[in-house]
């Protein structure tokens, strides 16, 4: 057993091996940061920016790289006493990387980092760019040359492929293109949806139309952003790791799928963990708003004349169905895109919805959030495999929320 002695020169070895290295930020699993020998549970970096539960990724070697779970944004603290200049990324740096001019950062070979994702940022206004060495899309050397710049990159274990870039955005991790549209750094893009009033359900003579579709008057009350496209497979790998799709053969840029609703839940979570902002799935009715862009009739375009899988004409612009589908899915966004903007809402995939499954309510309602208990979830828009009257903007579906197949996938609200 130690003797007291003992015990005081072991703390003081270690007092000498800090102070010799002179550490000048570290974080302790409790998620406190310790800054300049200021032990905060928050630190105001600005006055919109606030770091907390804050871990740095390694004490020595990667002290520009902060991973910060519970906040929008990433930040860097400045003044470490060893900044590197030149970096070898490896399966240890996934994630946002953020690097200063007159940087070069070398990218693994593919084949070891399969489904790894990196999004490289330039935080500093100098005049030296950072440089980065590795094929991407085929190019050997890609360089960032403004502050903010940023390029987000995937790796399919062969090659790596660019999800997003950036030459100059704002400080803030969202590039804001203007009042109606919002992207992030995995490729996701959000149109902003006015606040209004509709009819949700069908008319009783809409061809196709179910028993549980009976017509109310809803009111949605407040404008909300969602997804322009499904979720797709590079953003699922981006955010998981792994790609669940059934159709991965299909690329990077087609919807992901055969993912359950708990599936996506935990999608969500870590995304929201990952700080590039909040989201959720849409509730039935912001779905059903949305889809419909305005227009009462079972597509944004017109109504469908047959059922099953008969030839729509409709339905052939807008989206994918067993009809014109070759019984598979298909990229995001080729199809006609309603009156708001969105594309496949109606057909490739089924999307998941946030609510529990019920009757509608028979009076007017305003932001309606569907029951607050149930056994099954809500799916919208039907699939590739679907028939036509399954892909109106008033079908319902429910199943439970383990349940999962290969056209059931998602799109996101981003949450103001």
């Amino acid at each position: 057993m130690l003797n007291f002695n003992k015990i005081q020169i072991i703390f003081f070895i270690i007092y000498i091996y800090l102070a010799l290295f002179d550490f000048s930020a570290y974080a302790s699993n409790m998620g406190s940061l310790t800054l300049k020998n200021a032990n905060l549970e928050k630190m105001n970096c600005s006055d919109s920016f606030t770091l907390s539960k804050t871990t740095l990724s390694s004490l020595a070697t990667q002290e520009r790289r902060i991973t910060i779970p519970d906040v929008s944004g990433t930040f860097m603290i400045a003044s470490f006493s060893n900044i590197i200049t030149s970096t070898t990324l490896n399966e240890s740096h996934s994630g946002i990387i953020l690097v200063s001019g007159n940087t070069m950062v070398t990218l693994p070979d593919p084949s070891n980092v399969m489904g790894t994702t990196y999004t490289i940022k330039k935080i500093d206004s100098s005049s030296y760019t950072v440089t980065i060495i590795g094929a991407i899309d085929g190019n050997s050397i890609t360089y960032l040359p403004n502050k903010y710049a940023y390029i987000t990159i995937i790796s399919d274990g062969f090659s790596w492929y660019k999800i997003s870039e950036s030459n100059e955005i704002s400080e803030n991790t969202y590039i804001i293109e203007d009042e109606t549209t919002v992207s992030n750094a995995l490729g996701m893009t959000f149109t902003l949806i006015q606040p209004g009033t509709f009819i949700m359900g069908s008319p009783i003579d809409e061809n196709g139309r179910e028993s549980d579709e009976s017509q109310y008057t809803v009111t949605i009350s407040k404008s909300y952003y969602i997804q322009t496209t499904e979720v797709t497979q590079g953003q699922w790998v981006s955010v998981m790791g792994t790609n669940p799709s059934y159709f991965s053969s299909c690329g990077l840029n087609c919807p992901v799928e055969n993912v359950s609703w708990n599936d996506c839940i935990t999608f969500i979570s870590t995304l929201n963990a990952m700080g590039y902002g909040s989201y959720t799935l849409p509730t039935e009715a912001q779905w059903e708003y949305a889809a419909r862009s305005g227009i009462p009739t079972a597509l944004p375009n017109g109504n469908i004349s047959g059922l099953q899988c008969n030839a729509e004409a409709n339905l052939t612009e807008m989206g994918w169905y067993c009809g014109n589908s070759s019984s598979t899915s298909h990229p995001v966004g080729e199809k006609q895109a309603n009156t708001w903007g969105l594309y496949d809402m109606h057909g490739n995939v089924w999307e998941w919805c946030l609510d529990f499954y019920d009757t509608y309510p028979t009076i007017s309602t305003t932001d309606p959030i569907g029951p607050s208990s149930g056994t099954d979830r809500v799916r919208r828009g039907g699939g590739w495999s679907s028939y036509a009257e399954y892909c109106r903007s008033a079908k319902r579906f429910h199943s439970t929320p383990g349940n999962k197949g290969n056209a059931h996938g998602l799109r996101l609200i981003k949450i103001l």
